[in-house]
């Protein structure tokens, strides 16, 4: 369970390999039943807690984790739904703050977490990628009709950097790089540093889906025989899309 503290609840992160397995055992036991082996599989609700109090669905922690379940939920599964896309949740009541752990994608205001782009990286992917190269526990990377494309993301406490080999013609690359992280869309912090109003004016929510916005950035990469190393530096709890 879940510990609380005044109206929030902080719940303790399960192992990416843990709820992994546990689909694929939801994946075996249907498949020993003649009368439903391989029968989709479509999970309805799905979040990183139970709670809709959670502090962890405002943060961009959560998008890094969402991006690493993304990343392997369809291995077993048809479909998958987040739930849900709103703080919308009648069963505790009319939420007291625009951000108080709520399941949604959106804040109140029509605010986007961190998460809602996660979401929306994956479905940009989805319509680039002809073919998938390089899938791990950090990274989906695949061929273009134009180049590669990928998601990149970091569950660690601490920045790192991927360095990734691809095989390009000519004398420069250039790439495209779009970046949610703590330091570049998180509307929590500002709303906690601006003094966490429980009902912001206009002016504070059109302030808060600005800070909603990932940053873009482009890296131009010298070609060398036939190949290149692009390097990205993924901060804590980033999430990165190029």
């Amino acid at each position: 369970l879940p510990d609380v503290d005044g109206h929030y609840a902080y719940s303790a992160l399960m192992k990416p390999g843990d709820g992994f397995n546990n689909l694929m055992t939801t994946r075996t036991i249907t498949d020993s039943f003649d009368e439903f082996k391989g029968l989709p599989i479509h999970i309805t609700e799905f979040n990183t807690s139970y709670t809709p109090q959670g502090v962890l669905h405002d943060t961009n922690l959560n998008a890094a984790l969402i991006a690493q379940q993304l990343s392997r939920l369809g291995d077993v599964n048809e479909s998958y739904s987040y739930w849900t896309f709103g703080d919308v949740f009648e069963e505790k009541g009319v939420p007291f703050t625009p951000f108080h752990g709520g399941f949604g994608l959106l804040a109140n205001g029509s605010i986007r977490k961190p998460t809602y782009f996660t979401f929306l990286f994956f479905k940009e992917l989805k319509k680039k990628l002809t073919n998938c190269l390089c899938k791990n526990d950090y990274a989906v990377i695949g061929k273009t009709k134009n180049g590669y494309a990928g998601v990149l993301w970091n569950t660690g406490l601490e920045d790192m950097t991927l360095n990734i080999e691809l095989p390009l013609e000519g004398a420069q690359a250039s790439f495209l790089i779009k970046t949610v992280d703590e330091d570049t869309c998180n509307p929590l912090k500002i709303w906690h540093e601006l003094g966490e109003p429980a009902n912001p004016d206009k002016e504070t929510v059109s302030l808060l889906r600005e800070a909603a916005k990932p940053a873009i950035s482009t890296n131009l990469v010298d070609i060398k025989d036939g190949k290149t190393t692009a390097s990205f530096l993924i901060k804590k709890s980033g999430v990165m899309v190029n």
